[in-house]
């Protein structure tokens, strides 16, 4: 669960629309009612209210879903869609808090991209294998994260081990497991795991990337994942956080160091790699917005972004 008892929601069509569905790890929390049932919630928002739906589907995954459909709903969606337009246009990481007031009552607060009082990061780009862009966000989580990066604070002084703290932190606070094993008889660990997918966030250097395709390999051989999802950063960023390695490494009296894969790099490779993947893969590019970088070194290349 949430920390602190809070579902987080990430912004996609759907929810502008309609509504949106409610995570297992929150049915209980939220109350929901048996299969084919269905009850009356009040969603307060911006100093108004709306009567929603709180429903569990009746089929087999019997998924929980809260809507504020038809007339009724129409102020609160025309509200979202002022809040989270720039989700109308495409996933950049917006999302909403449901915050619990009483057994049927439940606040919303939005977390809209915008210029925020404090530097994040953002997905800049994505590459796509084994039509994982065509799956449902259930199956696919892309919104959540790209949601999950956009929490991450952005610290130009800062290198791979400050930002492996902060997803570790983001990603548990979305309800992943982290640091589980792909399977139990090997000591390898999958970064974070969330029902049939799992992600890897990689800032080590330029080779180690491809033992993360072969734990999405393992685990979709042997357990029950079915997508995986490799996190790196963009090549400018990827850049910046060399740098700040070089200069520590040198503080260390430590003669070289390693550098770092990047995103352009796993797309040049991918051709020769994907023919390996059984399972639907997303690569995302991600890295501080264009306003909040520092102006770098244009000499200070990053070791892996040298590499072919």
């Amino acid at each position: 669960m949430n920390a602190g008892g809070v579902l987080k929601h990430a912004i996609g069509k759907a929810t502008l629309a309609e509504g949106f569905a409610v995570p297992r790890a929150f049915e209980r929390w939220i109350g929901a009612p048996d299969r084919g049932r269905k009850r009356q919630v009040t969603l307060i928002y911006n100093g108004g209210s709306v009567t929603a739906t709180l429903r569990t589907v009746n089929n087999e995954r019997a998924p929980v879903q809260v809507k504020y459909e038809g007339a009724v709903g129409a102020a609160f969606r025309a509200w979202l869609a002022t809040v989270f337009r720039a989700s109308l246009r495409a996933p950049c990481g917006e999302y909403l808090e449901l915050r619990k007031l009483g057994p049927d009552s439940f606040e919303v607060v939005p977390f809209p991209v915008g210029r925020p009082a404090f530097p994040t990061l953002r997905v800049s780009d994505w590459l796509f294998h084994g039509g994982v862009d065509k799956l449902s966000e259930r199956d696919f989580p892309r919104n959540e994260i790209a949601a999950v990066v956009h929490n991450v604070q952005y610290d130009e002084a800062q290198g791979q081990a400050y930002y492996n703290r902060q997803f570790a932190k983001v990603f548990q606070s979305w309800a992943w497991a982290t640091e589980q094993r792909v399977i139990p008889e090997l000591g390898l660990k999958c970064d974070f795991a969330k029902g049939a997918v799992r992600a890897e966030v990689e800032f080590g250097n330029a080779r180690t990337y491809y033992q993360d395709y072969v734990k999405f390999l393992i685990a979709e051989r042997y357990t029950a994942a079915k997508v995986g999802v490799l996190i790196v950063p963009a090549e400018a960023f990827a850049r910046h956080l060399c740098a700040v390695g070089r200069a520590r490494a040198a503080e260390r009296g430590r003669p070289q160091y390693s550098g770092m894969v990047h995103f352009q790099k796993v797309r040049r490779e991918f051709a020769y790699l994907e023919f390996l993947l059984a399972m639907p893969v997303a690569v995302a590019a991600i890295g501080p917005p264009p306003w909040w970088c520092a102006p770098m070194d244009a000499g200070a290349m990053c070791c892996g972004a040298r590499e072919g």
